[in-house]
């Protein structure tokens, strides 16, 4: 007795090639330049720390101690003078939970998470 026929298993094969494809990446959206992957930024918080913690960071939305982790990017050039965006990740909870928050003009404004299209 054949338990499973090409026809389904062909069938099967098709159905999970388009289940990481359903799914999607998550992204940050920042008020200026690029968005930043999930990964992106799950790999830059790696050795956060609570030293790095400032009074001007944004608050998490627990309102809870955290952790931070400071970095800059390169937003573009103009005039051949480049310019940086200031960003920093907030690790809270548990089981961790991450916050992005881009420093331009003068403030900090937490970015939002998106599936990317």
């Amino acid at each position: 007795m054949k338990l499973i026929s090409s026809t389904s298993t062909v069938a099967l094969a098709g159905l999970l090639l388009l289940i990481p494809a359903s799914y999607g990446s998550k992204q940050y959206r920042c008020p200026r330049g690029d968005p930043i992957s999930k990964e992106d930024v799950l790999r830059y918080s790696k050795g956060h720390s609570e030293s790095f913690n400032l009074d001007e960071y944004p608050l998490t939305p627990a309102g809870k101690k955290y952790s931070s982790t400071y970095f800059t990017s390169p937003l573009g050039a103009v005039l051949l003078v480049t310019y940086a965006a200031a960003y920093v990740i907030q690790v809270y909870d548990n089981p961790p939970q991450y916050q992005l928050a881009q420093y331009t003009m003068g403030v900090w404004t937490v970015c939002t998470l998106e599936e990317s299209q």
